[in-house]
C-alpha cells in the first residue's frame, strides 16, 4: 500500500487527470489554474513526481527532441486515480488562518498610521491583480474550454477567488477611509500645539 500522501501529491494526481505533463508543465498550470488556492513550486513538484512514479501513482516516460534536453512526461496511472478518489473522499482540514498585514493592523495603535496605510494599500495592489487574473482566466481559460468535463468545476473555484478577493477589496476600501479619518485627527493636535500665538500689539505697547 503506497505511504500516505501530502494535499500537495494530490494536487499533482489531480491536475494530472487533465492531460499527461512535464514537472515545468505542472508548475505552469499550478499558477494558471489553483494559483489563488493551492502553491506549489518547482522545488516541491519534482521530488513530488519521483515519489509518485515510485509509487506506481504515475508512469513517466521520456521524450526525446533534437536540439533539446529531453522531457520527463508524467501520466496518472489507475493506481494514481484510485488514491486521488480515496483523497477526495476524505472531509478537509481545517484551515490554520494567519495573516500578516492584519495581525499588524491589530498592533496598530503602537506604529505610524501612515505604516498601516502603505500596508493596506500594498494590499487592494497586489488583491486587485489577482482578481484581474481570475476573471481573464475564468474567460479566457474556462470558458473557452466547455468541452472538458472539469470546467464546471474549475468555473466554480474560479469564482470563489473572484468573490474573496472583491470582499478584501471592499474591506480594505472601507479600512483605507477609517485609517485615513484617524490620520487626520491624530495630526490636528499636533498642528494646534505648533500654531503661533495670536499677539495683540495694541495692549503690548502699554
Amino acid at each position: 500500500m503506497a505511504r500516505r500522501s501530502s494535499s500537495s501529491t494530490q494536487a499533482l494526481l489531480g491536475l494530472l487527470t487533465i492531460q499527461p505533463m512535464s514537472g515545468y508543465d505542472l508548475g505552469r498550470l499550478v499558477r494558471a489554474s489553483i494559483g489563488h488556492i493551492w502553491s506549489e513550486s518547482y522545488g516541491q513538484i519534482y521530488p513530488s513526481l519521483k515519489r509518485l512514479a515510485a509509487d506506481g501513482l504515475v508512469d513517466c516516460k521520456t521524450e526525446k527532441h533534437k536540439g533539446r534536453p529531453d522531457r520527463r512526461i508524467y501520466s496518472i496511472t489507475k493506481k494514481g486515480r484510485e488514491q486521488l478518489q480515496q483523497w477526495l473522499a476524505v472531509p478537509p482540514q481545517p484551515e490554520i488562518p494567519r495573516n500578516e498585514m492584519l495581525l499588524k493592523l491589530f498592533f496598530g495603535a503602537q506604529a505610524p498610521t501612515h505604516i498601516l496605510i502603505r500596508n493596506v494599500e500594498a494590499m487592494v495592489e497586489t488583491h486587485g491583480a489577482v482578481l484581474q487574473t481570475l476573471e481573464r482566466t475564468e474567460h479566457d481559460a474556462i470558458d473557452k474550454n466547455p468541452q472538458y468535463p472539469d470546467a464546471p468545476y474549475w468555473k466554480m473555484a474560479a469564482r470563489f477567488g473572484q468573490i474573496e478577493m472583491k470582499a478584501h477589496l471592499q474591506w480594505a476600501e472601507e479600512t483605507l477611509r477609517e485609517l485615513r479619518r484617524l490620520a487626520k485627527a491624530q495630526s490636528a493636535p499636533a498642528k494646534a500645539h505648533t500654531r503661533r500665538p495670536h499677539v495683540n500689539h495694541k495692549n503690548a505697547s502699554h
